[in-house]
């Protein structure tokens, strides 16, 4: 086993949302005016979902249904930057960091002040000082939608309670009502795997802080481990957070939910996001489908890439009822497939798959 992942392929139903805004709109009636984040495609756009918003909706759910505990932000200057500290905090292990703790000797000739403190030496140095970076385990796109020009204009303005002879206030902003997918992955040989050393996961200061909850990797020098069952909780708790997905901008007049509506989850051995782009716009540019033929080529080109356990099917398919205009083609092609499960709900998808990484660690021990 080269690079085993989780992978897979949201699509999220946007109604009226304004989810990620590219701020002040240039050209349009009104000095107030705000637009939304959007691609041009030749002579169309589509509205996308930054990487690091979606990120952050995720974050979110974390802290609030899993109980992740956010890392400390430290602000200089003109950086900012986490505990970097994998250990104890979930997010620094799954999302990565970059940490740049300056020594107090070059702060301080920078900013041309003198320091009363001895100089720093092995005893007195501050924890960590120097740069640690960890590249995130969890990767994903853009969210970008399935369908194009469906951006909307929506004038109005504040006129309630004004002062007498005064003028309203016209603004303007942009919606949509779309159908938006990306996609993600889970390194799964980095989740809970540190390097120390200066440019590497974490310091020397960090390994000695939490000895006793690392195990050293026997094939590596510098190189430790979580427990099998720390590595375990925090991919399941990824995946059943992903089916709760919550967030995005101007909630307040454009409330929508961002919970995935399809979800195509599975286990693959050296793949990057094979399912790209595999939902499409119908031929009016009205509905969504699920591209079948550029999905079935997929599973032929990875097939013998495949993970499973006991003999189960390694992709998971949950949708919501009405959703893929192609409904009826999506259940005869892959209803008896050797390689698709569909499970219902995308909630049950991401369950079902939360439930078998136990056993896919497992396979990565033999």
């Amino acid at each position: 086993m080269t690079y085993p992942v989780i992978t897979g392929s949201i699509l999220i139903e946007a109604n009226g949302a304004a989810l990620n805004n590219a701020g002040q709109a240039e050209g349009i009636r009104v000095d107030n005016a705000i637009a939304v984040k959007q691609i041009r495609v030749g002579r169309r756009s589509y509205p996308y979902v930054s990487g690091q918003a979606w990120r952050r909706w995720l974050r979110e759910v974390l802290y609030t249904d899993f109980n992740w505990t956010p890392s400390e932000v430290t602000r200089e200057a003109k950086s900012a930057y986490t505990k970097g500290d994998p250990i104890t905090y979930e997010e620094d292990d799954l999302f990565g960091y970059m940490v740049a703790r300056k020594r107090r000797e070059k702060a301080a000739k920078k900013e041309k002040k003198q320091i009363d403190e001895e100089p720093i030496s092995v005893e007195n140095n501050e924890e960590g000082v120097g740069t640690y970076r960890r590249i995130s385990p969890l990767k994903n796109s853009l969210l970008i939608s399935c369908l194009p020009n469906i951006i909307t204009d929506d004038f109005g303005h504040f006129s309630r309670n004004l002062p007498q002879n005064t003028d309203m206030i016209p603004f303007e902003a942009e919606h949509y009502s779309t159908y938006l997918q990306g996609v993600f992955t889970i390194s799964l040989n980095d989740v809970g795997r540190f390097m120390v050393g200066e440019m590497c996961d974490i310091s020397e200061d960090t390994k000695e802080k939490h000895k006793t909850e690392l195990r050293a990797d026997p094939n590596y020098q510098n190189v430790f481990w979580l427990t099998k069952e720390n590595r375990v909780k925090r991919v399941q708790e990824i995946l059943k957070a992903m089916a709760y997905l919550r967030g995005g901008a101007r909630l307040t007049r454009n409330l929508s939910d961002v919970s995935p509506v399809v979800v195509l989850v599975g286990f693959l051995d050296g793949a990057n996001a094979p399912f790209q782009r595999i939902f499409s716009a119908d031929d009016n540019n009205e509905s969504v489908i699920l591209n079948i033929e550029r999905l079935d080529s997929v599973l032929k080109d990875y097939e013998n890439r495949f993970l499973s356990t006991n003999n189960a099917k390694p992709l998971l398919l949950g949708y919501r009822p009405t959703v893929l205009a192609n409904e009826n083609e999506v259940l005869n092609k892959f209803g008896n497939s050797k390689s698709i499960e569909i499970v219902g709900t995308p909630q049950m998808a991401l369950e079902k798959a939360a439930n078998r990484i136990e056993a896919i660690f497992s396979l990565l021990e033999e």
